[in-house]
């Protein structure tokens, strides 16, 4: 459903401070206007529920709810360097 790079999830372990076994929730927000349709990628700390899409990467569980599923339909971060944050790429605002 989504990626998350190696270093994108290192840029997340540093950034927010995140242990092994710590929760990361991926999700839609609403932000205006823009090339997205005003949506853009939310990102909190958080637990998930068994009806939650999950992937652990690197010790940290990420999940998306059902309802926010449709936004990172094969969406990917990776963290770009020269901006020295994380890149969202999402193919289904495309």
């Amino acid at each position: 459903m989504f990626v998350v790079t190696d270093s994108a999830a290192e840029f997340y372990k540093n950034e927010m401070e995140l242990r092994n076994g710590d929760c990361l929730r991926l999700f839609v927000r609403y932000a205006g206007s823009g090339d997205s349709g005003g949506f853009s990628l939310g990102v909190m700390s958080d637990r998930p529920s068994y009806e939650d899409y999950k992937q652990e990467i690197d010790g940290v569980t990420y999940f998306v709810r059902p309802d926010d599923q449709w936004f990172v339909d094969r969406m990917k971060l990776d963290y770009d360097e020269s901006c020295g944050g994380v890149l969202c790429d999402l193919p289904s605002m495309a």
